[in-house]
């Protein structure tokens, strides 16, 4: 088993630490993980980008091709679109992205995260809205299992944790 994924978006959004949970739930699994983090040259609102790749056995961190991509802006679509496996899916922040993907990939879905985000009261959550979608793509990992995580990443903050758990919920629930 090997899946390779890219997560792109603007500085900020999470990206990062998207990766890092869906990273630290993986290797709590029993899974050989790597992480490969991707940072623009600006200081802030520049591009961050992450590669993970899960599997049984020890693989590169350089993706060559996304089964899984999740695109948080229109830049990045544009910048990485290319690396969309043919057989992949593609997931798509709608709430910053009107253009249409130009890459041939099995299944595109366009979920506002920002959108969600805002609902529930922070902007700042849409890479947990994010992760919960991700997860319908990933069965095996457990869902609890990154609740667990999610709440432990906030564990100082009981009210951010709460918060970013409903986010989570509300895209693992979103029109799957």
């Amino acid at each position: 088993m090997k899946h390779e994924m890219l997560f792109s978006g603007i500085g900020g959004q999470g990206i990062m630490l998207l990766g890092e949970v869906l990273c630290s739930v993986a290797v709590a699994a029993g899974y050989q993980v790597t992480f490969a983090p991707f940072y623009g040259q600006e200081k802030r609102g520049g591009r961050t980008m992450c590669h993970v790749v899960i599997s049984d056995a020890m693989e590169s961190p350089i993706i060559s091709e996304a089964e899984l991509m999740l695109i948080m802006d229109e830049r990045s679509l544009q910048d990485f679109q290319s690396l969309m496996a043919p057989q992949g899916a593609l997931l798509l922040n709608s709430s910053m992205i009107e253009r249409e993907p130009a890459c041939q990939c099995r299944e595109i879905k366009k979920v506002p995260f920002y959108d969600i985000a805002v609902e529930l009261g922070n902007a700042k959550v849409a890479n947990m809205v994010a992760l919960g979608a991700l997860l319908k793509y990933l069965p095996f990992i457990p869902y609890d299992k990154v609740v667990a995580a999610v709440q432990q990443a906030f564990a100082a903050k009981q009210k951010v944790a709460a918060l970013n758990v409903q986010a989570l919920k509300a895209g693992y629930t979103y029109g799957f």
